[in-house]
């Protein structure tokens, strides 16, 4: 079972939501875990509340329930009922240093608005202040959303950033804002099924580069599920 973090207080739901579903479409059990303290996927998917804590939106999971990194993944450990869980986590709560080794891949997550920005380090400066300088650094992958020509967010994250025990992959995802983006993501947040045939180039192109890393499959494997999920039917409003 690989386990895949998304850090940071941007609402990413909508990728998040693509990447589940790429990964479903080749064949993976997915659960996506919503850790973000503002709810962002449980409440922008049509999705019923359960007990359990765990919903099924267009054939993976979505848990939005779970109150400890480290309690989680010893529960689903001990079912083995899914293949890739990805965690969005906003709650500097959830988890702790020691969860960090547990991620096969991290990502922080940031956006050019201030918010943003601020969010993302005081989440990494508070999971990271206690770390020991003479271990060794942590990789972290950037997800750049919502992205203007400024190229704000790059330099400052990684000059606010330098002083904590990280350490940046050389590759980034950016995603530059895009309205036909937005309007995908409003007909897919009142839907019972995902499309991605309206979105954008930079965000097809990252849903497939992140789907390839976190489930290591190759180029052609990679095509022929982009290629079934943009045949999939545009959801229709409250469908």
């Amino acid at each position: 079972m690989n386990y895949t973090l998304f850090l940071g207080s941007t609402d990413i739901s909508d990728l998040l939501i693509y990447l589940s579903k790429f990964l479903q479409t080749a064949g993976r059990r997915v659960l996506l875990v919503d850790a973000s303290s503002e709810g962002f996927i449980r409440y922008n998917t049509p999705i019923l509340a359960t007990e359990a804590g765990v919903s099924q939106y267009d054939e993976f999971d979505i848990g939005y329930d779970f109150a400890a990194f480290g309690d989680m993944k010893l529960q689903l450990d001990q079912e083995q009922q899914y293949d890739q869980v990805l965690v969005f986590c906003s709650q500097p709560d959830f988890i702790v240093e020691s969860d960090l080794l547990s991620f096969k891949q991290r990502f922080v997550v940031i956006s050019p608005e201030r918010r943003s920005l601020e969010k993302a380090i005081e989440l990494m400066s508070l999971l990271l202040h206690g770390r020991d300088s003479r271990q060794p650094r942590i990789p972290f992958g950037r997800l750049f959303v919502n992205q203007l020509d400024s190229g704000l967010a790059e330099d400052y994250i990684e000059k606010m950033l330098d002083v904590l025990p990280v350490i940046f992959e050389e590759q980034a995802f950016t995603i530059p804002f895009d309205e036909m983006d937005y309007m995908q993501k409003i007909m897919n947040q009142n839907s019972n099924t995902i499309s991605i045939k309206r979105i954008s180039r930079p965000l097809r192109s990252t849903i497939q580069q992140m789907a390839g890393n976190v489930c290591e499959l190759d180029q052609q494997q990679l095509k022929v599920y982009a290629k079934k999920m943009s045949r999939r039917n545009q959801p229709v409003w409250g469908m």
